[in-house]
């Protein structure tokens, strides 16, 4: 099977919607040279991709990279307290 948009397209998104929300949109594919289709799924797409870069991307300043750098190389010592916690867990 091809990569990219020549793969098999199989499976179907269903939605409803009311007329000025389609028109709306139909609008924009069409300005943009798309079907409403592919329009639609590069839209939904980009979007989904956003939004899992939004929870999975951590951006920290230059300050709070080097406290986790010098945490992870550095660690403090374990309590006994978590020693505990940590034995239960096993």
């Amino acid at each position: 099977m091809a990569s990219g948009d020549s793969q098999l397209r199989d499976d179907r998104i269903d939605i409803r919607v009311n007329a000025q929300a389609k028109a709306l949109v139909l609008r924009a594919a069409e300005l943009s040279g798309q079907s409403l289709s592919t329009f639609i799924m590069e839209c939904a797409s980009a979007r989904a991709r956003q939004i899992l870069a939004e929870h999975t991307v951590i951006i920290l300043t230059d300050q709070a990279r080097d406290l986790l750098l010098n945490t992870l190389h550095h660690p403090p010592p374990t309590s006994p307290a978590l020693r505990r916690i940590m034995a239960q867990c096993q």
